[in-house]
């Protein structure tokens, strides 16, 4: 037997491995984060990826060779994109002198913080803590599997921990990114002299599309990151992912 001909039988066995603990793994964490947290795009998209990377195990050696080239290209832009988000997100570029900070909603799950809007509003007051002058700006509507409205209970929280109530500013109507810079900024334009600068507060898979969408807003903005648990981020980055290119789509359309 040639070395290619040991060779090729071992590699198709180790990647359909690779194939079943992957895609079994995102399974697993797309039905957990269903069933105790919100339903999402992300848990969606993160699902019909785990089981397509099944399906892609079980039916490797029938697949022909330009279909699953196709496929590792696919795999590798979004782990390219995903790994380009992380690490443009995690570059926080607050100085400590803005007058204000915006924090960008996330899931309540009936009326408790999420984990991730819980570590939001943790980064925001810890900038807080660094910049007491700033007002903050906690923005966001009610949604499905909501009790209240987000910008309600994060107010709640930063009250709770300490931050004076005249020092929140409460945006409870937002239902997209769009909305959270477009109506906080109205409502930070009756607040505060013109030429204010802003801190947005958001995860770090988000802040690249953040940006675009608060100089689109005319929202003069740096950012700081809350680092998204790893539990979240296969469904947070796909979710993102998506957005992203969406983004880039309507931009060239626009052009």
């Amino acid at each position: 037997m040639s070395v290619s001909g040991s060779i090729l039988p071992n590699l198709s066995v180790l990647a359909r491995v690779v194939l079943f603990v992957a895609g079994g793994w995102l399974s697993v964490n797309a039905a957990w984060l269903a069933l105790t947290a919100n339903l999402t795009v992300g848990t969606a998209a993160t699902a019909v990826v785990g089981l397509a990377l099944v399906a892609w195990g079980i039916w490797l050696p029938r697949i022909r060779l330009g279909w699953q080239l196709a496929a590792v290209a696919v795999v590798m832009a979004v782990l390219s994109l995903s790994t380009f988000l992380a690490v443009h997100g995690s570059r926080d570029d607050a100085d400590d002198t803005e007058d204000a900070v915006i924090v960008l909603g996330a899931a309540v799950h009936g009326s408790e913080l999420s984990p991730t809007l819980q570590g939001r509003l943790d980064t925001a007051l810890s900038y807080w803590q660094r910049n007491s002058r700033a007002l903050i700006v906690v923005s966001g509507g009610q949604g499905i599997q909501e009790d209240l409205p987000e910008g309600v209970a994060m107010a709640a929280y930063l009250v709770s921990q300490g931050v004076p109530a005249d020092h929140v500013v409460v945006e409870d109507q937002a239902t997209s990114t769009e909305e959270n810079f477009r109506f906080s900024r109205r409502l930070l334009d009756q607040r505060l002299p013109s030429g204010y600068r802003v801190v947005f507060v958001t995860d770090e898979f988000h802040v690249y599309r953040a940006e675009r969408i608060a100089a689109a807003a005319g929202v003069n903005a740096t950012h700081i990151a809350h680092r998204t648990p790893w539990y979240f981020w296969a469904t947070n980055f796909l979710r993102e992912d998506l957005a992203v290119v969406a983004l880039w789509i309507s931009a060239g359309s626009v052009s």
